[in-house]
């Protein structure tokens, strides 16, 4: 970013060459978006190299805490999916699980050796989805109280950012005029979070999150929309092959 001094320089040869003060003013407004966006990408390295170490939980918000709040504030409005991802992460928010095989559901936790029939409620199907709600050990059984969830959910195909588009999966070549039609697998690039809706304001409800991608996690569209500086599409999990 330029300095007050070099401000005042490039404003004094802009006066001796003739140029407008309104065109010096958006010489320098210019410079401070492009050195902003720098600042926005490098922060957004920084979280996502920090993210991807392995390391415990704890140790990982605690370095993640300050890059975080500084892109929050500097660069969130901006950039929202990256927002959640962020924010996501330092509230330790559970996915929501896949079954992987029939599940019987109980009323409470089963904590003895037998099971006890009349706290039976139903039967989960094989890759159902569900969210966590709470957990409890209990004998040789972890268990968690879960609440049924859609397999299916909308993400942001990319966005706009610095008059570019930045596309936020492999496996199609996507823009404003070429979105993937139903039955394309596309791969994700980077962690995003998927909604229960489209976000088309500017800010993104947290209340509509339903889970977290993964990044290079696949699914498959199923219809996609446009939304304020973002596409959307309504997906399915999918096999990657």
């Amino acid at each position: 970013m330029l300095q007050p001094r070099s401000v005042t320089l490039v404003q004094l040869v802009c006066a001796a060459l003739g140029i407008p003060a309104a065109i010096a003013g958006s010489y320098s407004a210019y410079q401070t978006y492009f050195s902003n966006e720098a600042v926005c990408q490098r922060l957004r390295t920084a979280v996502v190299a920090t993210m991807e170490r392995k390391l415990p939980l704890d140790a990982k918000q605690a370095l993640l805490r300050k890059d975080v709040a500084d892109f929050d504030k500097n660069c969130g409005d901006g950039d929202p999916d990256a927002r959640t991802v962020f924010q996501t992460a330092m509230q330790e928010r559970p996915p929501a699980p896949k079954a992987r095989m029939q599940l019987p559901v109980w009323g409470e936790p089963q904590l003895d050796a037998a099971n006890d029939p009349g706290k039976s409620q139903s039967l989960l199907p094989a890759r159902a989805c569900v969210r966590v709600l709470a957990t409890q050990p209990g004998g040789n059984r972890l268990w968690a109280q879960v609440a049924p969830a859609s397999c299916n959910g909308w993400v942001a195909l990319g966005r706009r950012e610095a008059g570019a588009w930045v596309a936020n999966f492999l496996g199609f070549a996507i823009s404003e005029t070429a979105l993937p039609p139903a039955g394309t697998i596309l791969t994700a690039q980077r962690q995003l979070p998927v909604w229960s809706e489209p976000q088309l304001t500017a800010a993104n409800d947290q209340t509509k999150l339903q889970n977290m991608l993964p990044a290079r996690g696949c699914v498959r569209v199923l219809s996609t929309r446009p939304g304020i500086s973002r596409l959307w599409a309504e997906v399915a999990p999918a096999a990657c092959s």
